[in-house]
C-alpha cells in the first residue's frame, strides 16, 4: 500500500525508535553478563582465599631437663634446672611460626610427691616422653648442662645411634654452635639414653656448657650468652627442618 510522506516519516521514527530500543536492550544485557563474571570472580576468589587452609606447621618439643626437686648438676650455687630453663624459653620466639610446646616453663618437676630419686628420675622422664606424644612433636630437644672434670668445658650434643636423623639433627646443630664466641664444640656424639630409647621421633640433648669449668659457668650464668645459645639451637632446627 502507497504510504504518504507523513507516514513515512512516522515509519523511519518509529523504526529508529525500535533500533535504539534494541541497542539500549543489548548493551544493557552485556552490562550485566559482564558484571556477574566479575562477581562470579570475585567470589570465587574470595571463596578460595577463605576455603584455602594454611598447612599446618611443625610441632617442636623444647624440654629444660631437670626442674623441682631434681636441681641437675651444681657448682658455685649455680643450679643446672634454672641454665636448663632460661635458655629453653629464649628457644622459643625464635622459633615462630613452628608450634613449640615446652615439657615445663617454670621451676617444677614430674616426680609424684615430690621428692627425688633415682627411681623417680625415670618417672620423670615418662611423664615428659607422654607430653611430647600429646602434642604430637616432630622433633624434641633437650636441654642440659653438664659437669664433671674441671678441666672440660664447652658444648656436647648427644644423639641416638640407632636413628639416622637424630644424627643428622645432631651434625646441623653442631655447626650451628660452632658459631657461638669462645665455645669449643665436639662432635656429636652416640649414646643410649632413656629419652632415645622411648621418643619414636629424631631427639638430641644439648649440653650448653660445663658448671664445672669457672668459664663455662660464668657464661651460662650470663643472659646474653643463653640468648646466643637459644638462637644457635633454633637455627638448627630449622635448618634440619627446612632440609
Amino acid at each position: 500500500m502507497f504510504k504518504g510522506p507523513y507516514k513515512q516519516r512516522l515509519w523511519r521514527k518509529n523504526n529508529i525508535l525500535l533500533v535504539g530500543l534494541i541497542l539500549l536492550v543489548v548493551i544493557s544485557l552485556a552490562c550485566f553478563s559482564r558484571q556477574s563474571i566479575n562477581n562470579s570472580e570475585a567470589e570465587e576468589n574470595r571463596g578460595g582465599t577463605s576455603q584455602k587452609k594454611p598447612l599446618p606447621q611443625p610441632v617442636v618439643i623444647i624440654d629444660p631437663g631437670h626442674g623441682g626437686s631434681d636441681p641437675g648438676a651444681c657448682q658455685g650455687g649455680v643450679m643446672e634446672k634454672d641454665i636448663n630453663l632460661a635458655i629453653a624459653k629464649r628457644v622459643a620466639p625464635h622459633l615462630k611460626p613452628l608450634q613449640v610446646y615446652l615439657t615445663r616453663d617454670k621451676d617444677r618437676d614430674f616426680i609424684q610427691g615430690g621428692v627425688y630419686s633415682k627411681a623417680a628420675e625415670r618417672q620423670d622422664l615418662e611423664q615428659r616422653i607422654q607430653l611430647a606424644n600429646r602434642y604430637k612433636g616432630e622433633l624434641f630437644i633437650s636441654i642440659h648442662v653438664n659437669s664433671g672434670v674441671e678441666q672440660l668445658s664447652g658444648v656436647d650434643i648427644y644423639y641416638d645411634p640407632d636413628d639416622h636423623e637424630s644424627s643428622q639433627l645432631a651434625q646441623i646443630m653442631q655447626q650451628e654452635m660452632n658459631k657461638l664466641p669462645g665455645m669449643t664444640v665436639r662432635q656429636p656424639r652416640p649414646e643410649k639414653f632413656y629419652l632415645f630409647e622411648h621418643l619414636e621421633i629424631p631427639v638430641i640433648i644439648v649440653e650448653t656448657g660445663w658448671l664445672c669449668h669457672p668459664e663455662d659457668r660464668q657464661r651460662l650464668q650470663d643472659p646474653d650468652y643463653q640468648e646466643q645459645v637459644a638462637q644457635a639451637i633454633s637455627r638448627g632446627v630449622k635448618r634440619y627442618l627446612a632440609k
